[in-house]
């Protein structure tokens, strides 16, 4: 990128797991901007994100004045003193770079650049997720077998490489990696066919909606992402094709009844919520407890407890009451106040 005049703004991102690293460098000037990505493996942290700022410097083609963005605080401080670590390669590429230019480090957290860090964060996360995957693709070294999260992150290269279908599933995939890491090294060949599903499955039904809370639009893409892992154990081996045919029918049913569920969750704000009385003022009250819904009418819904207590009715605005439907189990806390039912939470739900 030529710079003949102005200043040019060099967003600097780099990601490391096990070893597995992807930098990313994000360089604005004007209405202009170029993202570079790379990766690499047996590295840190800190190397990854002085790879992107000593490749985004090398990228200008002009001496300019250059203002780095970068979260990582060690590495601002050392490189605004001169002092490197030791990183022998990367410091004799980058000495000449901060005599070429004139340098300003920032922690750049300007509102207006927050899409340009998002962009560069994004695209060092695919960059270290896509090196970690080639790894676990490519053949298995002294016998090392694949584990669970290994076929996971397998399939993501192959159907994840684009950033924004990435970023889309980011957050389901994020909650399965930390549920399949429940395994930890164990080889996914050594575990039972059975016990691959009931896993899956308890993330899908379980994790996910209760845990994660999640919206409708992240249990549909979790849905995709669960369905296509199951059809990767298949062709890697791990599974027979009627367990997975099964569980992936059983994951349909779950988006179709959980999705409408999380809707009608996530449609409550505060102005729909009130807030925990006096106790001197409670007449009855239900302490996050799952109620089933009885009886909807188009401004409010009534629920009954285990025990046969009943709640409500309780005023609910139209375009909720809407999406209620009767027989939902749904996690909630309640008052009643001066004879009237309120709300004061709403959790998560069951069908």
């Amino acid at each position: 990128m030529e710079s003949a005049s102005g200043e040019v703004t060099l967003h600097a991102e780099g990601m490391c797991e096990d070893g597995f690293g992807g930098w990313a460098a994000v360089l604005v000037h004007n209405s202009r901007q170029r993202t570079i990505v790379g990766m690499d493996t047996g590295v840190t942290p800190g190397q990854m994100a002085l790879k992107a700022v000593v490749e985004g410097l090398e990228a200008l083609t002009r001496p300019c004045r250059v203002r780095i963005c970068v979260e990582d605080e060690t590495l601002r401080e050392h490189r605004a003193m001169r002092t490197l670590p030791d990183e022998p390669d990367l410091r004799r590429r980058l000495r000449p770079l901060l005599a070429q230019h004139h340098v300003i480090w920032d922690e750049g957290d300007d509102e207006s650049e927050r899409w340009d860090e998002a962009v560069c964060e994004l695209a060092a996360e695919l960059a270290h997720h896509q090196v970690r995957g080639a790894s676990l693709t490519g053949p298995a070294e002294d016998g090392v077998e694949a584990t669970l999260a290994a076929v996971l992150s397998s399939y993501l290269v192959e159907q994840w490489d684009d950033m924004d279908a990435f970023k889309e599933a980011d957050a389901a995939i994020g909650t399965l990696r930390f549920s399949i890491g429940w395994y930890g090294d164990k080889p996914s060949a050594e575990m039972a066919p059975a016990e691959i599903v009931e896993h899956l499955s308890t993330f899908f039904h379980t994790t996910l909606p209760h845990k994660q809370h999640a919206s409708p639009h992240e249990i549909r893409t979790a849905g995709k992402v669960v369905s296509d892992l199951l059809e990767w154990l298949v062709v890697k081996g791990h599974l027979d094709a009627g367990a997975a045919r099964s569980a992936v029918e059983d994951i349909d049913t779950g988006v179709d009844e959980l999705a409408p569920i999380a809707a009608f969750v996530s449609a409550f704000e505060s102005d729909d919520l009130v807030p925990w009385p006096e106790n001197s003022l409670i007449e009855e009250h239900v302490d996050c407890e799952y109620l089933t819904i009885d009886e909807v009418s188009t401004r409010s819904i009534t629920l009954h407890g285990d025990d046969g207590r009943v709640v409500g009715p309780v005023t609910v605005r139209p375009g909720i009451a809407v999406q209620a439907q009767t027989g939902w189990r749904i996690l909630l806390s309640a008052v009643k106040v001066r004879g009237r039912w309120g709300l004061v939470q709403v959790v998560s739900g069951d069908p």
